[in-house]
């Protein structure tokens, strides 16, 4: 979904794609975008930063890169905000002198002034069917919060998105399989790592994907019934 955000003080549009990091709680509302920068006529990254803090109640940002203007512009913001690895990079930042050039950098320079909480390495990389990211991406992982950790910085997670491609079965839920060939030489691994690290497994869920006439409201976050795990009872949508 997207949101179009107005300047009021300007003829700018801040695109924002909401994104997965929306955690509900009874104690606790919090609400997350992607701050995307492909665009032209966009406001500057100190003005985002601003509108963001005074305007809204978005409390974290994930862009898609490391964007040093926009790390410095959410300087002292109190915003949380997630970086990302390029997916290219992935074979190169498993290797832990690389990873430790890439954290000194992209990382160590703005951390904890700007409120760096995560690194995301890539991007739905189990759907690019690129075999050096695949097979890398693990390791790269591992190899990034090691270097974090040889700079001092222990208080950011590590973790990478995925597509819900990576399911065999999806529906209902308490039937999700991964597909065969990464569950056990991927997701093992991975799945280690990030109880290790008390990292996220993170999805990005495309709802408006799952459309059908019969589940037009739900696609469109309209009043529904809702869709019940057949099996466990459970609500899953």
């Amino acid at each position: 979904m997207v949101a179009k955000m107005k300047l009021f003080h300007h003829h700018h549009l801040l695109l924002l794609l909401v994104s997965s990091l929306l955690h509900l709680s009874s104690t606790t509302f919090a609400i997350g975008v992607n701050y995307g920068t492909q665009g032209n006529n966009l406001p500057p990254p100190s003005q985002v930063a601003n509108f963001i803090k005074t305007q809204t109640i978005i409390d974290s940002i994930k862009i898609f890169d490391t964007n040093h203007d926009i790390l410095n512009a959410f300087a002292n913001s109190g915003i949380a905000v997630t970086v990302t690895v390029g997916n290219g990079d992935i074979p190169s930042l498993a290797n832990l002198n690389s990873a430790r050039g890439w954290v000194a950098a992209n990382i160590a320079p703005f951390h904890p002034q700007t409120r760096i909480n995560r690194i995301v390495v890539g991007n739905e990389i189990m759907a690019t069917a690129n075999k050096p990211w695949i097979s890398n991406l693990v390791p790269a992982m591992r190899t990034i919060h090691k270097a974090l950790v040889l700079a001092g910085i222990t208080n950011v997670q590590v973790t990478t998105p995925h597509s819900l491609g990576i399911l065999s079965i999806s529906e209902p839920p308490s039937a999700g399989q991964f597909r065969r060939g990464f569950d056990r030489a991927i997701f093992a691994p991975m799945l280690q790592f990030l109880r290790e690290t008390k990292s996220p497994f993170m999805v990005n869920p495309y709802p408006y994907f799952g459309y059908s006439p019969n589940m037009a409201n739900y696609a469109l976050f309209k009043r529904n019934r809702g869709v019940h795990d057949k099996y466990t009872g459970h609500y899953i949508h």
